[in-house]
């Protein structure tokens, strides 16, 4: 039994579903804004996490030399999977991904691939590697949030103009936050924010970027008719932002690096989990 589970762990590490409950409630705030919820919630569930889990395997697999340093524990570099085995699992898991969103949606399906050539060819793939260009790389990841959100919407509603400026609320709210993450890697980079502006500049630039998210509430809340949920999104927000400005600004983000890791992880998704649980409490 011992030894079974010593083979499926590197299974599961490899998926990095720490941050599923970014693409959980990306889904789950997406059908409460246009009202409508039932059991296809959960195949595209399954479907961004997959997605999101197997653009995380890609850029494994491309960055596993790099990893030998900075992440010398890692499931690739620890020799825990072979660079083939988890090309396979890459390969299945976006398979099932891709006939989940098109058994949903056509548009989900057009979503999904648009998310396979950003999060897998052009943010990854040695000849184009778009992470390694700090802003571009981070619009790149971001975008395919959004991508989500439109896909899930796409199930129920007709695509309309107070769907896409939600999706740009994603969007940003994603793009706003995970420039953060780069304090924690920034060993093992070859070019990152803290890398191309300085580390003080790059946390005064982050922090800065922390205010774009906030606008984007406030326009969601002056143009949908059900503005509680924004309001309690606003608020969870800067909740979480009280928590990240400090240790950007008087703290060292370099030793911080994973606790700045854990509140990005929450500013991507209070914001949103707060959106749909009020939604639900009050008009679905």
């Amino acid at each position: 039994m011992r030894g079974f589970l010593e083979r499926i762990v590197p299974f599961l590490e490899i998926l990095k579903l720490k941050a599923s409950p970014i693409d959980v409630f990306v889904v789950l705030a997406s059908c409460s804004i246009v009202g409508k919820l039932d059991w296809r919630v959960l195949p595209a569930i399954a479907c961004g996490i997959l997605m999101h889990s197997s653009g995380d395997i890609i850029n494994d697999i491309y960055d596993r030399e790099i990893d030998k340093i900075c992440k010398p524990k890692a499931v690739i570099p620890s020799g825990r999977m072979s660079v083939r085995t988890a090309w396979i699992y890459l390969l299945i898991l976006t398979s099932i991904a891709l006939i989940t969103a098109a058994w949903l949606s056509t548009v989900m399906l057009m979503c999904a691939l648009a998310g396979v050539a950003l999060g897998f060819i052009f943010y990854s793939h040695p000849r184009f590697r778009f992470k390694d260009i700090p802003i571009l790389g981070s619009a790149c990841a971001a975008a395919c949030f959004p991508l989500e959100s439109l896909g899930v919407c796409s199930i129920y509603s007709t695509l309309n103009c107070k769907i896409l400026i939600f999706s740009c609320y994603i969007f940003f709210l994603i793009f706003s936050l995970i420039f953060l993450k780069d304090f924690r890697d920034v060993k093992g980079d070859i070019n990152s924010l803290p890398i191309m502006l300085g580390v003080k500049k790059a946390a005064k630039v982050c922090c800065t970027l922390l205010i774009v998210p906030a606008l984007f509430l406030i326009v969601l809340f002056l143009i949908f008719n059900y503005k509680v949920c924004f309001v309690m999104g606003f608020i969870s927000y800067l909740i979480v932002a009280i928590f990240i400005i400090p240790v950007l600004l008087f703290d060292d983000p370099i030793k911080k690096g994973q606790s700045l890791r854990h509140r990005m992880i929450a500013g991507m998704t209070v914001p949103n989990a707060a959106i749909f649980a009020v939604n639900i409490a009050i008009y679905l």
